[in-house]
């Protein structure tokens, strides 16, 4: 229990003394006038209509009424209210590839992994209390970034990860998928989704069953292709120029963007695939058509507000006061 306005609380004790000490001052001042104007002699037949009990009583209303009204003005408080809200942001997690296949530059004369980046960047832009968290993968994947609505947290993480970061070579989609799963189900959150940005060359693991996995249990899906359909070379290293990266029997490696696994796998999630475009355009379309729906609806959370109950004392100190209109104060007169 809790009142707003606690000193009207003391100001109840006042007004009960002061209110019967009013209605004996003026009692004795009718009295004293009237014992001025009459004969004591005809004073008792003209006071003999009036019941002193109910005007007492009268009083009394008045009195309880005031005190009631000023419990009111205190404004007394208990339990919080339960509002019901639209929901305006959603939780969701940003898969980012980190294979060395992504280092093939066929992303609008830039490598796959930092058109994937400057994407996921202006995403970043786009959100206010939305909640992101950033999961990083290659032949295993690990949580760059816890869900958090601080987003330049999350920023500087995504900025600090290259093809290095993980030891593990390769391309395990399921296994990212996993973690996202795992790291949703240690948490309390109103929606769970999660985008994968990667070229789709899954070298590892099945990343259809996991997802059909993952939508049974709530986690939508969605993908996002980097890359072209008709690939190019994959450097040897970072900073290599001119070196590409060849396979056993001396080839130089050709990596291509795997629409068809991409889609299957968003399918199997219950979501969509896009492919990444220029300036990031996919991603964006990804959070317009598939994470902003997850966020819609009602949903009914305790609030911080206080449930008022003002109402209570100040409807009882109304019908006391109408109560004490309507007694009247003279005796019926006997047949």
């Amino acid at each position: 229990m809790k009142w707003e306005w606690p000193i009207a609380l003391w100001l109840t004790a006042l007004v009960a003394p002061l209110g019967a000490a009013l209605h004996v001052w003026a009692a004795r001042q009718r009295q004293s006038r009237l014992a001025g104007l009459i004969a004591p002699r005809l004073r008792a037949q003209l006071v003999r209509s009036v019941d002193f009990a109910k005007r007492r009583l009268r009083a009394g209303l008045v009195v309880l009424g005031l005190c009631l009204v000023l419990v009111a003005l205190a404004r007394p408080q208990f339990g919080f209210m339960n509002t019901e809200l639209e929901r305006s942001s959603v939780d969701f997690l940003l898969a980012l590839d980190l294979s060395r296949s992504m280092l093939a530059e066929d992303a609008d004369g830039e490598s796959r992994l930092v058109a994937a980046k400057k994407a996921a960047g202006r995403l970043l832009d786009q959100l206010s209390a939305d909640r992101v968290g950033l999961v990083a993968f290659a032949g295993e994947a690990f949580l760059a970034a816890p869900i958090t609505q601080d987003h330049a947290a999350v920023r500087r993480n995504l900025e600090a990860l290259d093809t290095t970061a993980v030891a593990r070579p390769g391309s395990d989609l399921a296994g990212a998928i996993k973690l996202a799963l795992k790291t949703f189900e240690n948490g309390a959150y109103e929606s769970k989704a999660l985008v994968l940005v990667t070229d789709g060359e899954e070298l590892q693991g099945d990343a259809v069953i996991a997802a059909r996995e993952a939508a049974g249990k709530g986690l939508s899906i969605f993908t996002v292709g980097v890359g072209s359909a008709a690939g190019t070379r994959v450097p040897a290293q970072k900073s290599g120029a001119g070196l590409f990266a060849k396979n056993e029997f001396g080839r130089e490696v050709i990596s291509r963007l795997n629409e068809r696994v991409l889609q299957q796998v968003a399918a199997s999630g219950r979501g969509f695939y896009e492919a990444l475009g220029k300036d990031g355009d996919g991603l964006v379309k990804v959070w317009r058509r598939g994470l902003e729906p997850l966020a819609k609806g009602m949903v009914t959370r305790p609030s911080k507000e206080m449930r008022e109950y003002f109402q209570w004392p100040l409807a009882l100190a109304l019908a006391l006061f109408f109560s004490e209109m309507l007694l009247n104060d003279r005796r019926q007169r006997r047949p």
